[in-house]
């Protein structure tokens, strides 16, 4: 990965912090299933995202509706209201009206904002803004949900014959139906479990609504509402109740009982998230249904329905970030394969320094990482395909370390690198027919015997016309180990094709004969300060070997820690990577930290040295390179590595991220 060689192994010290998902299998190569087209409309927070939704949807609105995004009650039946307005249903905190929302209702033209809620949900100073924006505001509310939805309904749908009943506790149930609902005119009343709200009584008489759907099953809403409907002045009476055993089979129930258009599928959360709410005023707009999944595992009915219509040629479009609806359950959407990404994570430093970084990945260890990659080995510089080991002497600490690693449930794979100490070796080994015998040989032997289950293999340092031996290496060591089963992966340099360099690294060919290629997307500023790993730099590297005909569900996004810090004298510019990456970097920092136009932050700074410049990641920039993820279909994440995110500053920002986007 970064060159550590017998000549420096032993200088790292022990750092560490972690990462996880699932225990993985080598995969095997199948052909592309056929995809439905799919899309994603998110912002930062839930209410950028139910903006981004209006955006979608509205290119103006005289009329919109606001909630609170702080909890759901109240915007559960407000769909109706925004449809009957044809404006979007927009959130905001409980206590001032949101910037984001503000400028949307600008771009909107919007002049009247109806509020869901009473002062406790949305403050009376929310009112003022709008009044101060020029917006009249209608506030429609009641003592309880019920007594809001009852308002809401009133107002939206002031005579209904028919009308929709929904546990007031239920989030999902009352969004299943609030886009049909909406599109066809039918409100959308809340009721408790056993016993019907005087407030909910009151509307349906008022309303003139002679029949009901009931959504749930009977532990949601019980038979004894059914006799209570029968014993209001204008009796009402129970014509049907759609139900599941959970509220994503009482969703598909609904979907497919109902007359939805779904040449479009809206996506959501079947969890209390207020922004999928303000997606169902979108799907009303199309009579779409609203899908709703839970973060893992899928049911039998959302699972026929999503194969049902991906068959009949539906586009799916989702609600909300990956915080919300994840990667795995996005590649099921799409192409009805889960294909979980995968999280490699390298060591660096002495066993025990290495063991420390792999002890202090966060329980449970597989919600950041699959494979921690050890710098354990390297090719001999006497060119003979012999392997060396910093810790030979001590055979058993392999062992432990390996038993270690296990213990968390993830996998080890140790690196072996070729040396800077001797350039050639890798040369004068791949080009030898008995050295490459001899290697491949070792190397299944050092797995053996340390139960590791695979190598990554990271030889850098060789000449163009080694690169057809390098490919035989991979072809004849993947046949050697995979009867094994053992995992092959190899770290190779990034290309964009414009180099007169690397062309020993054939990306097509090379990818064949592994389980994952792990494009070293980084350090990228070499001769003058720089960024690390551009964001349109990398998206090349990408676009290059997706170009090449590489299956990309095989390669891995090479993904930098570290932090390097530029000094600039008269005699030119050098570098140093610190240790502790952005923690490090920032204590550095005397000045404003600025962004360059790929999102990476830097920085300069002086001292009795010269001239500094800093670059560096954090959150912001490690998320945009980890959303190349989804845009290259990109099988996971090669780390370098977990010696930089030790300290809490750095560990805080990338493991959640890698949750996010890789579970």
């Amino acid at each position: 990965m970064h060159f550590v060689t017998k000549k420096v192994i032993s200088v790292f010290c022990s750092l560490a912090f972690v990462l996880s998902i699932t225990p993985i299998h080598p995969l095997s190569v199948q052909a592309e299933p056929t995809e439905s087209v799919t899309d994603r409309i998110y912002g930062n927070t839930l209410y950028d995202t139910a903006v981004e939704i209006s955006k979608q949807g509205w290119d103006n609105a005289p009329v919109a509706v606001l909630a609170t995004g702080g909890n759901f009650p109240d915007a559960l039946t407000g769909t109706v209201l925004a449809h009957k307005v044809n404006g979007p249903l927009l959130l905001t905190e409980s206590d001032h009206l949101n910037s984001a929302v503000s400028e949307e209702l600008k771009r909107l033209g919007t002049q009247e904002v109806y509020l869901l809620g009473g002062t406790v949900a949305l403050n009376p100073s929310i009112e003022q803004s709008l009044k101060d924006q020029g917006i009249l505001p209608k506030r429609l509310s009641g003592l309880d949900q019920y007594g809001t939805a009852a308002a809401i309904a009133s107002e939206a749908t002031p005579s209904s014959s028919q009308a929709f009943l929904v546990n007031g506790e239920r989030f999902a149930d009352a969004l299943s139906i609030s886009s049909y609902a909406a599109a066809q005119g039918i409100p959308v009343l809340l009721t408790r479990s056993d016993s019907l709200p005087p407030e909910t009584a009151q509307a349906l008489t008022q309303m003139g609504v002679r029949e009901v759907t009931l959504i749930g099953g009977k532990a949601v809403i019980q038979d004894t509402l059914e006799e209570q409907l029968s014993k209001l002045p204008q009796p009402v009476k129970v014509t049907s109740r759609y139900a599941g055993y959970d509220q994503y089979e009482t969703n598909t129930v609904i979907l497919n009982q109902l007359g939805f258009q779904t040449s479009k599928v809206y996506v959501a959360t079947g969890e209390n998230f207020p922004d999928a709410l303000a997606g169902a005023a979108l799907a009303a707009k199309d009579n779409a249904p609203i899908l709703l999944l839970p973060r893992t595992q899928l049911g039998a009915s959302a699972t026929a329905y999503l194969n049902q219509k991906r068959a009949l040629g539906s586009s799916f479009t989702i609600f909300g970030g990956w915080g919300v609806i994840n990667y795995k359950i996005e590649s099921i959407l799409r192409t009805g394969v889960a294909q979980p990404r995968i999280s490699l994570q390298y060591t660096q430093g002495n066993l025990q320094g290495m063991h420390t970084q792999v002890q202090s990945i966060p329980k449970p260890a597989t919600d950041y990482a699959d494979i921690i990659a050890p710098s354990l080995y390297y090719l001999d510089d006497t060119a003979d395909g012999i392997v060396s080991g910093g810790w030979d002497s001590t055979p058993g600490d392999y062992v432990q370390f390996t038993a270690s690693v296990h213990a968390r449930n993830l996998k080890v794979l140790p690196v072996i690198q070729s040396s800077w100490a001797s350039s050639q070796a890798v040369d004068t080994v791949l080009a030898s027919p008995t050295a490459r015998a001899k290697l491949e040989s070792q190397i299944k032997e050092r797995l053996l015997n340390t139960n590791a289950d695979g190598i990554v293999i990271d030889f850098e340092f060789m000449s163009s016309a080694t690169g057809p031996y390098l490919t035989q290496f991979m072809k004849e060591l993947y046949a050697l180990l995979h009867p094994l089963n053992k995992l092959v992966i190899e770290a190779v340099m990034p290309r964009t094709g414009s180099e007169t360099w690397l062309e020993e690294f054939d990306y097509r060919a090379l990818a064949q004969y592994v389980d994952y290629l792990n494009i070293m997307t980084y350090d990228y500023s070499h001769g003058s300060p720089g960024p690390i790993a551009p964001l349109d730099w990398t998206g090349r590297v990408l676009q290059y070997a997706r170009g090449q005909g590489v299956d990309m569900n095989k390669v891995l996004l090479g993904l930098p820690y570290y932090g390097v810090d530029w000094s600039t004298t008269d005699s030119g510019a050098s570098y140093t990577r610190k240790p502790n990456g952005m923690a490090e970097l920032l204590e550095l920092a005397k000045g404003p930290v600025q962004r360059d136009s790929s999102q990476i932050p830097h920085f300069n700074y002086s001292d009795t040295l010269g001239m500094h410049t800093v670059y560096f990641d954090d959150a912001q920039s490690w998320s945009a390179k980890m959303q190349l993820l989804n845009q290259y279909r990109l099988g996971g994440v090669g780390a370098w590595s977990l010696s930089w995110t030790l300290n809490p500053t750095s560990s805080s920002a990338i493991f959640p991220l890698l949750k996010q986007y890789l579970r």
